[in-house]
């Protein structure tokens, strides 16, 4: 049996409903009695549901969020964080004025967004509602920690642009989820941070072989964790990039590929 299993989020711990499936939960739970350690490795905050999302896979051990920035221990609330360079802060919020486009700025635990509410397709307030947290409008000053990631949502069609823009300022990787069909999120951390970086952290800091590790995921953000662990899964519903790089693929989100994935961690 592996010792550790990393898991994404959207796309891969939960698909269209915005919930963990029964089928889902029970294979968590058997991985649990196993003594399995899971850990989340997702780009969302370490707040709402997602927050809840890593204490139902370990109550009491490291997870990994905002694609790599932050890591939460949530038994005893640490947090390890790579602050995001004032002048990628700077240069964000100037693109997001000039362009409309919705701009959230995130701490380990809080945020604060751009309204966008004026554009045609308003998306900071509907993906507050994604994440079940409330819509928080503001900017770096309001928050209390040090940044450690931008997000910019988008529709999906303004990617290529905003990652030309933002080329050589940061880490810069590309999600999506089920929930909001259409919407593109692209996140900003630190040079040389991502959840692959997290993943070999969280090794050091748990005296794990990474080859001991599997991380399970479907978007184009988590390419850096499927290649450096020893067993990547790839979600059936993944981009195709991630189906090409992995070692094993599994069912869709929607037909329980996880707890497959799970499943196939206690053979190995």
């Amino acid at each position: 049996m592996l010792r550790l299993v990393c898991i994404d989020v959207d796309g891969t711990l939960i698909g269209e409903s915005g919930k963990p499936t029964s089928g889902v939960l029970d294979a968590i739970i058997h991985a649990r009695s196993l003594g399995q350690t899971l850990a989340l490795s997702t780009a969302r905050g370490a707040m709402g549901p997602t927050a809840d999302y890593a204490s139902l896979l370990n109550p009491s051990g490291w997870h990994i969020f905002h694609a790599g920035a932050s890591l939460v221990h949530t038994g005893s609330s640490e947090i390890i964080g790579e602050a995001l360079p004032k002048d990628i802060i700077r240069i964000g919020t100037e693109l997001s004025g000039i362009h409309g486009w919705a701009l959230e700025y995130y701490s380990a635990d809080d945020y604060r967004s751009v309204d966008d509410s004026l554009a045609d397709q308003p998306l900071a307030a509907a993906h507050s509602k994604m994440l079940g947290c409330d819509f928080k409008v503001g900017d770096a000053s309001d928050l209390v920690e040090p940044v450690v990631r931008l997000q910019f949502v988008v529709n999906e069609s303004q990617v290529s642009e905003i990652l030309e823009l933002m080329a050589g300022k940061g880490n810069v990787s590309v999600a999506t989820s089920p929930v909001l069909e259409g919407v593109a999120f692209i996140s900003v951390t630190k040079e040389g941070v991502n959840k692959g970086s997290a993943i070999l952290r969280m090794c050091e800091m748990l005296s794990l072989d990474v080859a001991e590790v599997m991380m399970v995921g479907d978007g184009l953000n988590d390419l850096d964790a499927l290649e450096v662990v020893g067993h990547s899964v790839a979600m059936g519903n993944a981009h195709q990039d991630v189906l090409n790089s992995c070692d094993y693929v599994v069912a869709p989100v929607e037909r329980d590929g996880l707890v497959e994935a799970l499943e196939l961690s206690w053979t190995l």
